[in-house]
This record gives structure tokens, sequence and C-alpha cells, in this order.
């Protein structure tokens, strides 16, 4: 497998729209995630028809949209073949397609790989990025490749299996923090660090998180850094962690208890929250009116808006951030930098094709 039969849909010198194909067998394809990029007004990956009616396997490393939000546009345009992916995925991506080859939850007891048609076999792993969220591993007549999906071993509440030891001609690889050299625990101590510094100042710090994913690794990463500090959280994010602790083999146990004693005593937002020192809601992109409202009144009265993620064109945050009244300091929910060159110092991979960053990196072996 090599880089001249690699298709790029999107994904590689952007962050979103994730969709790469390659072909295997006889005039068939299979497909790597069908992402779209929603602060784009052409959103989704340029995959034409006859691609599509091609395309045998799509495989699905997580929910995020900007792996999975094309699916329902592939579909109308043509696409009929398996669809491959997790339990919890198929849920929080909100799928219902008959043609689904379901994978076991990732544990030790899955060792061999899955096999599919015409020679193509599947292993795969958890990524530690959310609930359902895997790497995988495909062989077959086409050779060997290793697509990590959002990739972050380090992770403090979800479950990675590490990607180590391992062979491929071609391996593509998270590298969203791609102007970082630091690993996820570093960056993480400088995010918690200036948590600390607005608290000390006695101000409130709001920070508005998204469905299923990171919202659980900072709950852990407060609750490790600054155990005295007092969190409110608002329905949705209650109810979406709630969610997602029903997927047990994908939390880590210890997270998974201390998850469950934070929920059982954090306070609602809009309820007996008036000493909360930070404020938790589940509206990354602060889209909900009475969320926007609620920001708008805080700031007014001093509290600044920690923006974790990406930030949509034309949104709440991307106008806090214009005004001073918001900060962006990225989550280390991928990898960096440092920690790509950890991976491919830690295997064996011919061609190494960095995707989700602004840059665009392909680094070959000697």
């Amino acid at each position: 497998m090599s880089m001249n039969s690699l298709l790029i849909k999107g994904g590689y010198g952007e962050h979103g729209r994730s969709c790469f194909l390659f072909p295997f067998g006889s005039d068939r394809y299979a497909m790597l995630d069908c992402g779209i990029m929603d602060t784009d007004p052409s959103p989704y990956p340029q995959v034409e028809p006859e691609l599509l009616a091609k395309t045998e396997y799509l495989f699905l490393s997580h929910c995020h949209k900007d792996h999975s939000g094309a699916f329902g546009h592939f579909r109308r345009q043509g696409f009929g073949g398996f669809l491959v992916t997790t339990a919890p995925t198929l849920k929080f991506a909100g799928i219902d397609y008959e043609k689904t080859i379901l994978l076991r939850d990732p544990g030790e007891e899955i060792r061999e790989p899955v096999s599919l048609k015409d020679g193509l076999a599947l292993t795969y792993g958890r990524s530690g990025h959310c609930a359902g969220g895997i790497w995988m591993h495909l062989t077959g007549p086409m050779g060997s490749i290793l697509y990590s999906g959002d990739y972050q071993r380090r992770a403090l509440a979800y479950q990675t299996d590490v990607i180590a030891g391992r062979r491929a001609d071609l391996a593509i690889l998270d590298c969203a923090h791609a102007e970082h050299e630091e690993n996820g625990d570093l960056l993480r101590a400088r995010m918690t660090a200036r948590v600390g510094e607005i608290l000390g100042e006695g101000r409130r710090l709001i920070m508005p998180l998204p469905k299923y994913g990171r919202g659980l690794e900072i709950v852990c990463m407060l609750r490790r850094a600054l155990p005295a500090a007092r969190i409110a959280v608002d329905d949705t994010f209650r109810r979406l962690t709630g969610e997602t602790l029903a997927w047990e083999r994908w939390i880590r146990p210890e997270a998974a208890g201390q998850l469950r004693q934070f929920l059982a005593g954090a306070p609602e937002c809009r309820e007996n929250w008036e000493k909360a020192q930070i404020l938790l809601l589940g509206d990354t992109h602060l889209e909900k009116e009475e969320n926007r409202r609620l920001v708008r009144e805080q700031v007014k009265a001093g509290a600044k808006v920690l923006v974790t993620g990406r930030v949509k064109r034309g949104s709440c945050t991307e106008s806090l951030l214009e005004e001073g009244a918001a900060f962006a300091m990225p989550y280390p929910h991928h990898q960096s930098h440092g920690d790509l060159r950890e991976m491919m110092e830690e295997n064996e991979f011919r061609t190494v094709m960095a995707f989700h960053s602004g840059r665009k990196e392909i680094f070959y072996s000697v």
C-alpha cells in the first residue's frame, strides 16, 4: 500500500472532513471515515457517485461529525456497501443502517483479526478519544494500512489500546495538535495552571464542551489537578456524561468511579450554583439561546470563557474570542507533534501521513 494508491477526499491539511479511500480486490474500494467540515459552506468530502458505488466497506472510527457526518449524504449519493463500526459509534452518530458489521467491544480477549471479503482483514483497538472510538489496522491484497482515527494514548477518562509494535506500509496518523511538541500530560498541566490562575483571581470560568468526547476528560483533569474547585454542570452535560458512562468497556475503571461521584455532587448550572467557580455547559459552540444569555450575563460579571476545541465560524464562541471575553487553549484530546514522533518510533511504518492538521506532512522511512 503506497501513498499513490490512497485517495484523499478530506482531512489532510485541514482539521475535519476526514475521508480516505484505498483500492482492494477487483475494482473495489474501502473508505476510512466520512466526516464533514461544519465550518465550511461546502462541508462534504467530494466523492464521486461512481466511486461510492464501488465502495465495498466504510470503516467508521468514531461518532464525531468530522468523521461520520457525511454518512447520510453518501447514502443519498449511492453508497450501498457495508458499514463497519462499533455499537457506541452507531448510537451516538444516530445512524440506522441495515448493512452494518458491528464490531465487538475491544478488550484483551480480542486477538484475531476480523476477516472480510477478498482477503481484507481488520485488527482494531480503543483510541482513547471517546466511547466507541477505535484505531484500525487493515491488511489485504493492497498491503497494510494503519489508521489511528482520533487518538490519545494518555487519555484520563477513556481506555486506550496503545498502538505499538505494529508494521504497516502506510500509516494515517492523528496530529491535530501539530503546533505542540509536548505530550498530552504537559499540555494538560499548562491548562490547569491557567485555570488555577483565573480562579485565584476570584473570577468564574465557563467551559462550553461538545457531545461525547473531551468533556469527561476535562472533568477528570480538573478533579485531579484542582480537587477543591467547585464545579457546576448543565442538564445537557449531565445527561451526555451519564449516557457515555453506560459503555463501561470504553471508560477507565478509576475514571468511571470518579465521574459518577462527581455527577452525584455537582449542582445544576441554573439551580444552587451561586458558589460554583467553574460552569460546564454541554454546548460547544454556544448554539442554545439560554446558554448564550447565561454566558453573556456571567461575562458582564467578570467571568472568563475557556474554549478547548475548534471554533465554528460565526458562532458565539468566535465572538467572545474576538471581544477578549474568552481565550483558547485546545485540550490534548488528539496527538501533538511530539506524540506523533513517539508513535513513529514505537512502530514500523514505511510511510506516515499526518492528518487532522493544517500542516501537510508526510514522512518516509529510510
